[in-house]
């Protein structure tokens, strides 16, 4: 998981760069497209009997949710500080809580509820809305959301699938669901913007494989804290690479933001433990 964060979020750091000349929707396209082409070698090995799958729309989706968040987190860092926008990325625990409480019908437990307010304060202390809240900040906190679907159908997807299969028909069906928009806005990648593609390529699909790996082999409740290394990661990207340096509030906020969204899994986490096991009795 740690290798995960740390090539994913360098991965964003590579696609800002290539913001700079190339348009948006043509940087996710061809992050799948080359990253689709290093998985070749394995499909070619191993034969075309290893994309076999009896879960192809749940392939489909965990792409379209992927694809969409992959468009509007690298936005967001295109018009952003890396670090904030890495911050936004982290409310998914608040964002989940939220959704299980209007369309699952769940009741928000009183810690919980705290916790999430706090969180939203952070948020605030980060989007500083006292000017007016910028629209990357809105769509760094969409990326969230839709990272959370992306998440949540991948973890599924583990039971019955291998890591290498669910890693081709993300990067499959992402480069197609892209293309569309990509196609409207083209340029032609020249010199070295095509050794910064392969990079976005080879780092992306690395980090894509060995986040699924971490989640097929531990519990969500104990991989997700670990996600949290991607904000030091992303101000030292920021920082060493671009000159970028979170104000006092970017810094406040991102604290209170990863305190809560942390108490909120580790609380999940001993409520789930007291839980007694099943009965198997009558």
């Amino acid at each position: 998981m740690l290798v995960a964060v740390s090539l994913l979020t360098g991965m964003f750091g590579i696609a800002k760069v290539l913001m700079q000349t190339l348009p948006i929707a043509e940087v996710g396209m061809f992050r799948f497209f080359t990253s689709l082409m290093f998985m070749l070698p394995w499909v070619a090995i191993n034969g075309i009997g290893v994309l076999k799958t009896e879960r192809p729309f749940a392939h489909f989706w965990r792409a379209f949710f992927g694809a969409t968040s992959l468009l509007a987190g690298i936005y967001a860092v295109h018009h952003m500080l890396l670090a904030d926008a890495t911050v936004l990325t982290f409310t998914i625990p608040l964002w989940s809580i939220i959704m299980a409480a209007l369309f699952l019908g769940e009741r928000i437990r009183f810690r919980r509820a705290l916790a999430t307010i706090i969180g939203f304060c952070g948020i605030l202390m980060v989007v500083q809305p006292q000017t007016g809240i910028e629209p990357a900040a809105l769509v760094a906190l969409l990326a969230a959301i839709l990272a959370t679907c992306a998440l949540t159908t991948m973890k599924n997807l583990t039971k019955t699938e291998p890591s290498n299969r669910i890693v081709f028909y993300f990067l499959f069906w992402g480069f197609i669901i892209l293309a569309i928009p990509a196609a409207l806005d083209f340029r032609m990648p020249a010199g070295e913007e095509w050794l910064w593609l392969l990079a976005l390529g080879f780092v992306g699909s690395t980090g894509q494989y060995c986040l699924t790996r971490a989640y097929a082999a531990g519990e969500m409740t104990i991989i997700a804290p670990l996600d949290y290394m991607r904000i030091i990661i992303a101000v030292g990207i920021g920082f060493v690479f671009f000159g970028e340096v979170p104000d006092a509030w970017a810094i406040s906020g991102g604290a209170v933001v990863l305190a809560s969204c942390g108490y909120i899994v580790r609380r999940e986490a001993m409520l789930r433990k007291q839980v007694p096991p099943e009965s198997n009795s009558p």
